[in-house]
C-alpha cells in the first residue's frame, strides 16, 4: 500500500509538470522506454506499465505488480523564412514580419515524464489494476517573427510573446483487465480523466476600421492594419476512454486492436487583448483631419489599449484506432509492426468567445465601430485531414542484462490538401523517424535509453488566406522545415 500511495502522489505530480512533443497534428507521439525504442509498434507487446497508453487490454498478461516512470526531453528544430505579403493589386510586405529571413524557434529543451504502475487484485476472479499518467496531445512552440517598423509606431515595445502555443492534455488513466479464453484473450479498459492546459499568444493584422475616413495623405499601407496581441490562458477537463483486445494465436504470435475516444473539452480563462494602434506623429497639426475625429483619432494616435477579458473555447480532439501483430522469431528476437488511424478531420481549431470585457476605451461607450471591433470573438480555424502511421520495431535480448531495441515509423501529416499551417501548430508534412536504444536488467530493475530522431517534409504556404471570412488571416506564408530530436530514460521495478 505505501508504494501505490507512492506511486499515485508521484504519478500526479509529474503528468502535471509535462511538456511534449508531437507526433501528427498534436498528438504525442507516445511514452515509455521499450515502445519508444521501437518507434511505437507496441500494441500486440504491451508488456509493461505503459501498455495502458498503447493497449489496455496487455495488463491482463503481466502477472507480476510493477511502477515505473520515464523522462523524455525532446529538442524541436523549426525553420521558417515568412513571405507574408497581402494579396490584392498591388501585393505588399506587410511591415515588421521578418520577411525573407531564416527564422528558427525559441530554443528549448522540452521534457515529458509519464508514470504508472500495475497490480492484480483479487476481483471477479483476478483483476489487473493500472494507474497512470501521461500527455496524449501536446503542442509547445514559440517564434519571435516580428517587430513594429518605427513609421507604424516608434514608441511602443511589443509583448515578450508573439507567437506561441502551449496546449497541453494529460491523461490520468484507470485502467483495468482480464484474461479469457484459457488464457488467449486479454481485454482491457481505459477510463480517463482529462485535463487540458492552454497558454497561447498569437499576433494578428486585423483591418483599420477608420482607414476610408483617413484623409488622402494618411490612407498609406501603414495605416491599413491595427495590431493585436492576443494572449490566452485557461483550462478545463473532460473524460474518455481507451479500449484494447490482445489474442495470442499461439506461442509466436499476438495480435492486437486499440480504440481512443477522448471527448471533447470545454476550456475556460482569462484572454488579454492588446492593440497597438498606428502612429501619425503630425495628428495634432490643423492640417490633418480626421472625420469623426473622437474614435477615429484612437485607431492613428499610437496608443497601447489593454483589454481583460473572459473567454470559453470548445477543444475537439480526435478518435484514433489501430492494431498491430507481434513475432517472436526465435527466443532472443521479437520484431513488431502497428498502424493507426487518427481522425483529424474532427479538430476545427479553437474559437474564442469573449465576455466580461474590462478595459475597453471610452470610445466603445458611443461608438458602435470602436466597440464592435473590439469585442468581436476571434477564430482560428484548422481544416485537416485524417491521418495514418505505421510503425515497426524490434526487440533483440542480447544477454539476460541487455536487451537492444529500435524501429522506425512513417507519420502522414493532416496538412495536406490546405494550407492552413501557422506558427501556432506547424506539423510542415509527413514524417521519418527513426529510434533505437538498451534496457539494462539488474535483478527486479529495468533501466534503459533511447534516442530518436524524425524528419519532417518541407512545407511552402505560398499565400494568405481568410479560410472564416471574418476579415483575419489564419495561415502564415513561407517556407517552413522542421525535425526533432528526442532522448528516453526510463525505470521499471518489478515487485
Amino acid at each position: 500500500m505505501r508504494i501505490c500511495k507512492f506511486s499515485i502522489s508521484i504519478l500526479l505530480v509529474l503528468a502535471l509538470l509535462s511538456p511534449g512533443l508531437l507526433a501528427s497534428g498534436f498528438e504525442n507521439s507516445g511514452i515509455g522506454l521499450k515502445a519508444r525504442g521501437m518507434s511505437g509498434a507496441f500494441s500486440a507487446i504491451a508488456d509493461d506499465w505503459t501498455a495502458a497508453y498503447y493497449n489496455p487490454a496487455g495488463y491482463a498478461f503481466i502477472y507480476d505488480n510493477q511502477w515505473g516512470a520515464n523522462f523524455a526531453f525532446v529538442h524541436y528544430r523549426n525553420e521558417l523564412t515568412p513571405n507574408y505579403n497581402w494579396p490584392g493589386e498591388d501585393d505588399w510586405d506587410q511591415p515588421g514580419i521578418y520577411n525573407g529571413l531564416n527564422i528558427y524557434n525559441i530554443h528549448e529543451i522540452l521534457s515529458n515524464p509519464s508514470v504508472g504502475f500495475v497490480a492484480r487484485v483479487p476481483l471477479f476472479g483476478e483483476t489487473v489494476f493500472g494507474l497512470s499518467g501521461f500527455q496524449p496531445f501536446d503542442n509547445n512552440i514559440s517564434w519571435k517573427l516580428y517587430e513594429h517598423d518605427l513609421a507604424y509606431n516608434d514608441s511602443l515595445s511589443l509583448p515578450v510573446n508573439q507567437f506561441r502555443n502551449n496546449l497541453d492534455v494529460v491523461a490520468f488513466q484507470l485502467t483495468l483487465a482480464k484474461e479469457y479464453l484459457d488464457g488467449k484473450l486479454g481485454i482491457g479498459l481505459g477510463l480517463q480523466l482529462l485535463r487540458a492546459d492552454l497558454n497561447q499568444d498569437n499576433t494578428i493584422f486585423r483591418d483599420n476600421p477608420f482607414y476610408d475616413n483617413l484623409p488622402s495623405q494618411l490612407q498609406t499601407l501603414l495605416m491599413k492594419k491595427v495590431t493585436e496581441f492576443n494572449h490566452n490562458d485557461g483550462n478545463g477537463y473532460g473524460f474518455g476512454f481507451k479500449l484494447g483486445t490482445l489474442y495470442k494465436v499461439n506461442e509466436s504470435v499476438n495480435l492486437a486492436f486499440n480504440l481512443n475516444v477522448p471527448l471533447d473539452i470545454d476550456i475556460s480563462g482569462i484572454s488579454e487583448l492588446e492593440y497597438h494602434m498606428p502612429k501619425v506623429p503630425s495628428l495634432s497639426s490643423d492640417s490633418v483631419q480626421i472625420t469623426n475625429p473622437g474614435p477615429g483619432n484612437l485607431f492613428v494616435a499610437g496608443s497601447r489599449i489593454i483589454d481583460t477579458a473572459d473567454f470559453d473555447a470548445t477543444l475537439n480532439l480526435p478518435v484514433s484506432f489501430g492494431g498491430g501483430v507481434s513475432y517472436q522469431m526465435n527466443e532472443k528476437l521479437k520484431i513488431a509492426v502497428d498502424a493507426e488511424i487518427t481522425l483529424w478531420d474532427s479538430f476545427d481549431g479553437l474559437t474564442f468567445a469573449f465576455s466580461d470585457h474590462r478595459g475597453l476605451p471610452t470610445s466603445a461607450d458611443t461608438s458602435d465601430i470602436v466597440r464592435d471591433f473590439m469585442t468581436s470573438d476571434l477564430s482560428y480555424p484548422v481544416k485537416w485531414d485524417n491521418t495514418f502511421k505505421i510503425m515497426a520495431g524490434f526487440d533483440y535480448s542480447y544477454t539476460d542484462y541487455l536487451t537492444i531495441i529500435g524501429g522506425s515509423i512513417f507519420d502522414q501529416s493532416p496538412i495536406r490538401s490546405t494550407q492552413q499551417t501557422t506558427p501556432l501548430f506547424t506539423d510542415t508534412g509527413n514524417k521519418l523517424g527513426i529510434s533505437g536504444g538498451f534496457i539494462f536488467h539488474i535483478q527486479q530493475w529495468d533501466l534503459g535509453i533511447i534516442s530518436s530522431y524524425t524528419k519532417y517534409d518541407d512545407l511552402n504556404v505560398s499565400s494568405l488566406t481568410d479560410f472564416d471570412d471574418d476579415g483575419n488571416v489564419d495561415n502564415f506564408a513561407g517556407d517552413y522545415k522542421s525535425k526533432t530530436y528526442e532522448t528516453v530514460l526510463s525505470f521499471n521495478y518489478r515487485f
